[in-house]
């Protein structure tokens, strides 16, 4: 059971994106390992987080951890 995890700030996701992620990520991983076997057995997740969860430089990512 293939899994694959997307995780990425909440404001960036539509259900459009969401749909075009799960769609393009399973076609990859299906390609790069050679398995269309594989498709009703892989799972996407994506999932959004708001941007103050986030951190980097040591400061939460919306205080200027750029």
């Amino acid at each position: 059971m293939p899994l694959v995890r997307v995780e990425l700030f909440e404001r960036r996701l539509t259900p459009e994106l969401e749909a075009q992620l799960i769609e393009r990520m399973t076609e990859t991983l299906l390609e790069v390992l050679d398995a269309p076997e594989l498709k009703s057995h892989t799972w996407v997740i994506v999932e959004g987080h708001d941007a103050h969860r986030w951190g980097r430089n040591a400061k939460p990512w919306d205080e200027g951890g750029d």
